[in-house]
């Protein structure tokens, strides 16, 4: 099962993808979790009792073609090939976590929410100066990476099972020091490829499908006929901002918010300050007099108070962070002027300004109008609440959503010929795209009457109102509708049983013992030659699994590859080999190199050991990944 996804994650891009696939967070911190909404009822991923169903997929996707685009910006453009191996990726990931999790209910296999606090606040990229963890340092970690919180914790736990039940059982291989000039050598060697590639795209049918077969395919095919129900929709947003511009909140509101935040506003007098300080008041005296001469008041600290200059400078202080029997004389002396002696539980100071900065104050007449907006915006999404809950009494009331427009001054949209699928046939406002193609607004869609009004759909900017305005039923469309889609399958379909028995013959040919320059000739291929290649390097278009599969083949044997409907058949030619060189570092990167590759290969077995004692399901034409 999980085999049979590794061919679509070929792409380096891919595997980068794969690192933001597993992520969730459960509060620990008294931090907000992140909640997801799951869709319609149709299951693509099951282990068990577990599942995973459609529209959660598409969430992931979603959430993983966004972090692919923050991630490379312009340098990617996510095309369908490239959706279809961010699936895959999705997929394998998701399937594999939930054969662990499975196996570790079975084991009764559970990691504690203690265990999972004490790791994550013993992150070192998570502590304050002082050593401490910081929520606030979590969350702007977790910003930056694009993770929610809720996310976050779960692919912590999940890592520890898959430690405990796959990493560590498989770890440790090792192998004898002698071997390590084998392993190099094998790492080093290289091979040369003869290949022929059939593609069933270029070959040409000797016939026209005839009328007869027409009406075969139609029936046959029926199901893919169909066109699906159709709706068209009408639908108002209204945004918060809108609901809200008329709060205004009052000026004990105003002053109150100006004096819960003054320090936002009044920024007091900062004065830089040096300072010596006395065990008594003659040495005090006796330093005060070197600086009225004109002394340097580093020197004198140096000279008669044995500071540093680091000690001496106290650095920019404000009134409230000075002892009271200093603050008082600092903050009224003039810049440059020298205060004391001055007597504090500590001792005698003597203290200069050398730097002032001013008291920065702003009015509240000047920040009234945002302190309007903040107030505004605490108070927007309850009072946004409230309008929800009248508009829904209208709905109920009867209130048709030309009504509601009106009232609330919203523009009515509309979206035609729209199916469950999220395709449709015109949007008369393509900002919207992205909204009538969500699970939420297609379940709403297709979930009322004619003429009927919809309960409140939450959005990022508020909430919106859809109306059902026509109903096409689903229906078989006509042959004559479908005849160019029969035509293209047929093609599709005579083209490949044309290829595949070239295949076949060049494969009866090769097991008689002919060799494949001979018989591309005869077949009109084109015999192509690679290079000297490593294990691993590809070519002709074949992912890296395969390109190994075919450097594993024989010389004299071969291997039949099929890679995006092309089958490649490969033959390798000739084998270059290179002695390992006595050099300790590469013997024992090649060393290591093999066996993470075993322990990748035994955890793969591992995993799939588990697999076999499950009942696994995966829907790959509900996905798009059905070739």
């Amino acid at each position: 099962m999980i085999s049979k996804i590794r061919k679509y994650q070929n792409s380096w891009l891919t595997k980068a993808i794969l690192a933001l696939t597993a992520l969730s967070f459960m509060s620990l911190f008294g931090i907000s979790g992140y909640v997801s909404s799951a869709g319609k009822n149709r299951a693509v991923i099951k282990v068990d009792n577990m599942e995973i169903l459609q529209d959660e997929m598409n969430v992931k996707l979603q959430e993983n073609i966004r972090k692919t685009q923050n991630m490379f910006g312009d340098a990617v453009t996510v095309d369908d090939e490239m959706r279809k191996d961010i699936l895959a990726g999705l997929v394998k990931q998701n399937l594999t976590d939930m054969i662990i999790a499975r196996e570790a209910q079975k084991e009764n296999v559970s990691i504690s929410d203690e265990l999972i606090q004490q790791i994550i606040s013993s992150q070192p990229e998570f502590m304050d100066a002082s050593g401490r963890f910081s929520p606030e340092l979590l969350r702007r970690q977790l910003s930056y990476f694009d993770m929610s919180e809720q996310e976050y914790i779960n692919d912590l736990r999940q890592s520890i099972l898959s430690r405990h039940l796959v990493s560590s059982p498989v770890e440790g291989i090792i192998f004898p020091q002698f071997m390590n000039r084998y392993i190099t050598r094998i790492e080093n060697q290289q091979k040369i490829f003869d290949y022929i590639s059939v593609n069933p795209a270029s070959l040409k049918i000797d016939r026209d499908i005839s009328d007869e077969e027409i009406e075969q395919y139609y029936e046959d095919f029926a199901p893919q006929f169909e066109e699906a129900e159709k709706r068209d929709v009408s639908f108002i947003e209204l945004k918060i901002a809108d609901l809200t511009r008329n709060i205004t909140p009052s000026d004990d509101e105003i002053k109150a918010f100006y004096q819960d935040n003054i320090a936002d506003y009044v920024i007091p007098e900062k004065r830089e300050v040096l300072q010596m300080v006395f065990d008594n008041e003659a040495e005090a005296e006796a330093a005060y007099k070197l600086l009225q001469s004109g002394s340097d008041f580093y020197q004198v600290a140096a000279d008669k108070a044995g500071q540093d200059k680091e000690t001496t400078a106290l650095g920019e202080v404000t009134a409230d962070s000075l002892l009271p029997e200093l603050a008082t004389e600092v903050f009224d002396a003039k810049l440059n002027d020298v205060v004391g002696p001055l007597n504090s539980e500590f001792g005698w100071h003597i203290l200069k300004v050398i730097a002032v900065t001013p008291k920065k104050e702003t009015s509240l007449a000047a920040v009234k109008d945002k302190i309007i907006s903040l107030l505004r915006q605490e108070r927007a999404y309850d009072e946004a609440l409230e309008i929800m809950t009248v508009i829904e009494d209208k709905i109920g009331a009867g209130a048709d959503l030309k009504t509601i427009a009106k009232e609330y001054d919203a523009k009515i949209l509309s979206v035609k010929g729209l199916k469950e699928d999220g395709s449709y046939t015109s949007l008369n406002n393509k900002t919207y795209a992205d909204l009538v193609t969500s699970a939420d607004f297609l379940d709403t869609a297709f979930s009322y009457n004619e003429n009927e009004v919809s309960q409140t759909i939450e959005t990022e900017n508020g909430f919106v109102l859809a109306a059902v305005d026509r109903i096409e039923d689903a229906r078989l469309k006509n042959i004559d509708e479908v005849k160019p889609e029969i035509i293209k399958i047929w093609t599709e379909n005579e083209k490949s049983a044309i290829a595949q028995e070239i295949v076949n013959d060049v494969v009866a040919d090769l097991d008689s013992g002919e060799n494949l320059a001979d018989i591309a000739k005869r077949f009109n291929l084109r015999l192509k030659t690679t290079p000297p290649l490593k294990k691993g390097e590809t070519f002709a278009k074949l992912n890296s699994a395969q390109a190994v599969e075919a450097f594993q083949t024989a010389t004299g044997g071969y291997a039949v590859l099929s890679s995006g409907g092309i089958t490649t058949i490969v033959s390798p030619l000739r084998v270059i080999n290179h002695d390992a060189e006595d050099n300790p570092q590469q013997l024992e990167a090649a060393n290591t190199h093999m066996r993470k590759d075993l322990e990748q290969n035994a955890a793969a077995a591992l995993i799939n050991a588990y697999a076999r004692t499950m009942d696994v399901r995966v829907k790959y034409r509900l996905l798009g990944l059905e070739n």
